[in-house]
């Protein structure tokens, strides 16, 4: 029997319909003798959109990875959203 926790909830920056991912722990995914995954659900407008099961043994190699993309995007220079109008969300006329 499939069991699941719920981790956490992570609502998406930059986005204006408040798109968020669902992290999961997931016990015996595909039968009883199964390795647990943690499931990461992309939820965008209230439905699930995407859907991504890393198995714990990846885990770290994902994790890494992330901090390695966060790395190369901290070393090419970005002009913040809305820095133009000293603001932190844009305006109109």
């Amino acid at each position: 029997m499939t069991e699941s926790i719920k981790v956490k909830k992570v609502v998406l920056a930059q986005y204006f319909r408040k798109d968020e991912i669902n992290i999961t722990h997931v016990e015996r995914p595909y039968g009883d003798y199964s390795d647990p995954v943690v499931r990461i659900d992309r939820i965008e407008n209230g439905k699930k959109t995407g859907l991504i099961e890393i198995p714990y043994e990846n885990l770290e190699e994902v994790i890494s990875a992330l901090h390695k993309a966060e790395k190369v995007c901290d070393s090419i220079p970005h002009n913040k959203p809305h820095a133009e109008l000293i603001s932190e969300v844009g305006g109109g006329a």
